[in-house]
Parts: structure tokens; sequence; C-alpha cells
């Protein structure tokens, strides 16, 4: 059993053996937004934002006396008159604005939408709230069936949940905007890509663009795209994880195909994962258990070698960048419980088969490639 979602208000679904495609959302119903005052420009707010697109129109209801009238929703109210009952929808505030009244070059006013009568009772007839990263439950956290059927004892979500991000920040968008204003919604430059695919799939965790080639097969442009995936384990990553899906890189590819040059040639691809196995033998501190240790260092490890949140930064892992030796040495040695490192051996793996290489003191990355934790082994002596 898979859900996207903990909490599914409206419909449940379940499969055996397979998987579900849910969102982590709630449906509120017939919610009271407040009493209109008969004024221009009145904005309310839903008791549980964000509000996410349904398959149903968001529907404001204003009572007449006699019943409920239905005020729709529009992207803005430029081309609404004043008998027209629209309200605009602000989804990430979950702000509902009913039309302004503006002064007009004469000295009169327009009106830009109907306006609610003085004490009208506002209601939202229906919308749903949720999304954000905290649907992207790990494997195995939904166990408990929220009605019973027939010959099933239990159910689990064999894999994590995936595709849950929060809404863009203001930091983000203040970064973003000038880039979209000079981009004029076009794949130029390598920002524009990125851009615009992250715009495309707001699940992609990371998002490089490079050329495609050099000599013959330069002019190209290759776009590697890592998906936002949630660790089972602290930071320990299984690698099917880190493969995008078939509709995320369609969807990207679809979006920057129309945005690009004519004559640019475009791949969407993920990027190739080095596997790196470390190999390392601590002595511990007087008085501290060996059993912590070895679980802080493997901790460690696999949060520094890691492709979303690794690296010097905590960024996620440079493309390209290289692994040292002496700088795992010192990830293990900052950890609280070490006195030692007496010994470590870096080893390329092949994170498919398993494989490994002879130990290297520096394994060497692609431009295209991002590193991947594979087995790490810590042994620990007692001080």
């Amino acid at each position: 059993f898979y859900s996207a979602s903990p909490t599914i208000r409206a419909a449940e679904a379940f499969t055996i053996g397979g998987t579900v495609d849910a969102v982590h959302a709630e449906t509120v119903f017939a919610e009271t937004l407040g009493e209109s005052e008969g004024v221009p420009g009145q904005r309310f707010t839903v008791a549980r934002p964000p509000v996410i697109p349904d398959d149903e129109p968001f529907v404001v209801e204003v009572s007449d006396g006699d019943g409920w009238q239905e005020w729709t929703e529009v992207d803005a109210f430029g081309a609404s008159g004043p008998d027209d009952r629209h309200v605009v929808l602000d989804r990430t505030a979950g702000e509902v604005s009913f039309g302004p009244a503006i002064r007009q070059p004469d000295g009169g006013l327009r009106r830009y939408g109907a306006l609610p009568p003085t004490g009208a009772q506002l209601r939202v007839r229906r919308y749903r709230t949720g999304g954000g990263r905290q649907g992207n439950v790990a494997r195995g956290a939904l166990s408990v069936l929220r009605s019973s059927v027939p010959y099933i004892a239990s159910v689990d979500n064999r894999e994590a949940a995936a595709g849950g991000v929060d809404g863009e920040t203001v930091d983000s968008a203040k970064m973003r905007g000038p880039v979209q204003l000079r981009a004029q919604d076009r794949a130029v430059t390598a920002h524009d890509y990125e851009m615009i695919a992250r715009q495309a799939s707001p699940s992609a965790a990371r998002v490089r663009c490079l050329p495609a080639g050099d000599g013959a097969e330069s002019g190209g442009v290759r776009v590697l795209v890592v998906p936002e995936v949630a660790a089972d384990e602290g930071e320990r990553l299984r690698f099917e994880q880190l493969v995008p899906s078939a509709d995320m890189l369609a969807t990207i590819a679809g979006n920057l195909d129309r945005r690009r040059l004519i004559g640019a040639r475009l791949v969407v691809e993920p990027p190739y994962y080095q596997g790196v196995t470390v190999v390392a033998r601590l002595v511990a501190r007087l008085g501290v258990p060996a059993a912590r240790l070895q679980a802080d260092a493997l901790a460690a490890l696999y949060a520094y070698l890691n492709p979303l949140r690794g690296g010097p930064d905590a960024m996620g892992w440079p493309f390209g960048r290289p692994v040292h030796a002496g700088e795992v040495i010192g990830v293990l040695h900052r950890l609280p419980g070490t006195e030692m490192v007496e010994e470590l051996r870096l080893f390329p793996a092949d994170p498919l088969t398993g494989l490994r290489g002879d130990p290297v003191t520096r394994i060497d990355l692609d431009r295209y490639a991002l590193v991947f934790s594979y087995e790490h082994q810590v042994r620990v002596d007692e001080g």
C-alpha cells in the first residue's frame, strides 16, 4: 500500500502489491469567511491555507436573503465588470479578494467586480488544503487502515511518499524575479534552463544545466535532474530513489522544448552517480561507547557524501567535485567521541552491481556526476 498522504479525508484508495498516486490534502466544506461590509476591495482569509488546485472550481457563496449566490474565481479583475460576481484567490496565503473600485481620469469610480451587499454572509463551498514536505512520509510510516477492508489485516507503504514541496518563499521569489524578467520565458543561458525546469517540476530537488558535449557534439544542452526524496534512515538514500520518474523528465523536457532556441539540442536526464564506499577504523575517546561512535560516524558519512544535502556547505554535493580521503578524515575527526582516525580508505563503487574498485586517496567525478554513499563500514576501538 502506498499513499502520498497520511490523511486523505475526501477519498481513499488502496492496492495490493502496487502503488497509488494521491495528494497530501484534506477537503474543507462550507467554511464561513465572514460578513460583508459592503465596500469594494474586501479581503478574507480561509482558516487553513494553502489552497491547493482541485478538480472542482473554487466558489464563494454570498447570502442574498433568499439563498446563496455563486461568486467564481478569476485570475485578475482587469476584465471584470461592475455586475460580474468574481473573486481572486491567493492560494498560498489563502486570501479571497473581492473587486476594487478604481478612480478614473474623469473623476468617477469604476468597480471591477460586483459588490456583496452589507451584512451578507460569505462562505467557501469547498476547498482542498495541504501539500508541502510534510506529506513526504518515510517508507514504512503508514500502517493503519482508515477504514476496514475485508480480508486485509494490515497495510504498509513500501516506498516513501515523494513530490511534496513547500510554497515558494519571498527570498526565493526575489532571486527568481529578475532572472525571469531578463529571460522573458525563453531558455538561452544555463540559468534560464535551470529556472524553467524548476518551475515545470517543483519536486525536483536539484537541476543543473551543462553543455551536452564537445567538438562535433557541441551546441546541445544537457539538463540534469535530481528528485526530492525522503531518506529511510537519517541521510541514507537508496539508489533507486535518486532516479527521477519518466513523468518528471517528460514534463521538464516539454517545457524546455517550447522555450529553447531553434537548433539547440536538448537532453533531460538524471546525473551519473559515482558510488563511494568509506572503510574506516576509529579510536573512541575514554568513556564513549563504541556502538554510539560507530552510529555517529556512519550518520556523518552518509550526510556528508550526499547528493542532496551533503558537501562542504550542506547544500548538496557539487557536480563534478572529487572526493578526498583527507576531507573525509576531517569529517570523522570532528565527531565529539573521536579520539583518533587510525585508518581510512576510499573505494569507488558501482551502486547498481555493488562492485568495488581498488582503494584510493582521491575519487574523481565527471562534470555530469554526483557522489552516492554506498555501504560505508566503520570499526571503532575502545579508547
